[in-house]
């Protein structure tokens, strides 16, 4: 499995760090709906990884609005307007791998679904193969860097065709 970056990319502003997270939902749904879109999310406290997550609700039709951090309750879930569900975890305060058994991890891995996972690191044996890993730095007040690394196979598809989309933006 192919785990060097495959894309790497900076955000001035919580709006473009939002707004990366929409335009890859948007390219799994138009791409790979059929598939589970697992998302490990890594960095430091305050580096924009719900920020993120409120752009993946926007890709599914869902208001940012509606995202907050899971840093308390661990998990939450929102339905989109299509059927497409996303799942947000945090696993920072997570001591046990018996723990994620007990919130349902498992079955937040569901074909069709958005799992986005902060600090997926702690307990990375859990996630998927098949997952796209996405580490974000701050780089001054507002701005984010990206590092990301995907799975051969379709979620490296998924990172191509986000890429591709992200470079005729700009």
């Amino acid at each position: 499995m192919n785990r060097e970056p495959t894309v790497s990319f900076c955000s001035r502003t919580p709006e473009e760090t939002t707004a990366l997270g929409a335009e890859l939902s948007r390219v799994w749904s138009a791409r790979a709906p059929d598939q589970n879109l697992v998302l490990n999310l890594n960095g430091p406290l305050g580096a924009g990884k719900t920020a993120f997550v409120k752009g993946l609700a926007e890709g599914l039709g869902l208001p940012a609005s509606l995202v907050s951090s899971p840093t308390f309750v661990l998990a939450n879930q929102y339905a989109g307007p299509q059927g497409a569900r996303l799942y947000h975890v945090d696993f920072y305060r997570i001591e046990k791998l018996f723990e994620l058994e007990e919130m349902g991890l498992y079955d937040m891995m569901e074909p069709g679904s958005v799992l986005a996972v902060e600090w997926g690191d702690r307990f990375s044996e859990t996630l998927p193969l098949e997952r796209i890993d996405l580490t974000l730095s701050r780089e001054g007040p507002e701005g984010r860097r990206f590092e990301v690394r995907a799975a051969n196979g379709w979620p490296e598809f998924v990172v191509s065709m986000w890429a591709s989309r992200l470079e005729g933006s700009r």
